[in-house]
Order: structure tokens, then sequence, then C-alpha cells
């Protein structure tokens, strides 16, 4: 996993075997964080502009940088998320919004597909 090219602060979505983590992260502390990857199955790195994605498969691990610049697409269509806070039923004034970006392709049939995606925070 090459932690050089995320995001210098963002957010932190990972999945584990036995939790979940949402939190805010600097680079500088995941460097030095030796239980990041422990028990870990996918791992979102996120700011305003890109992501960083780090998920274990059957065959293999996929690791990617992914903004504007680096997916073709001809267009994009967002949705905001609302995310809650630890053991949170229901959204307060606390809660953050995520936005999903789509990247949208459309074929010979103007068919349209959605090529990729990557996290975003709101500020």
């Amino acid at each position: 996993m090459d932690l050089t090219s995320i995001p210098e602060r963002g957010t932190l979505y990972a999945l584990y075997l036995d939790k979940v983590k949402y939190e805010k992260y600097s680079r500088k502390e995941l460097l030095e964080d030796r239980q990041l990857t422990e028990k870990l199955l996918e791992l979102h790195l996120f700011n305003d502009t890109r992501e960083y994605r780090y998920i274990k498969t059957r065959s293999g691990e996929i690791e990617t940088l992914i903004s504007d610049e680096t997916v073709e697409h001809e267009d994009i269509y967002t949705e905001k998320i609302v995310t809650l806070g630890n053991k949170k039923e229901k959204p307060d004034k606390d809660s953050g919004l995520v936005e999903v970006v789509n990247y949208i392709t459309y074929d010979e049939n103007d068919l349209m597909r959605i090529e990729n995606y990557r996290l975003k925070e709101v500020k």
C-alpha cells in the first residue's frame, strides 16, 4: 500500500473484518499507524478533489487514485449523502455530508454508463 500519494488531510472510511472507521485523518498520522492494515478489507481516503482507494479482493489488491483528471468521463453526476456519528441512528446538526461523484460516459446508442465514482468531502 502506497500512502505517499494520498491527500494530505481528509476523511478516512475504512472497512475491517471486525469494525468500520469513519473519521478525519492527516497523512502524517496514517504513515505512523502500524495497525492501519491489520484486518483491513477496504480503505477510502478522500478530500474535496481526489480519493485514494485500496481494496483487498480474492484475486489480489486494487489500489488507485481517483480525481476528475484521472478518470475519462463525459459528464458528472453528484449525490449528497448524510453521514452519522458513532452509534447514531438519526442525523443531527453535527452530521456531515459526503458527496458521491459519479463519472458518466455514453455508448454509441446514447446509453449512460457510470464508469467510476469517488467520494468527496463537503465543506
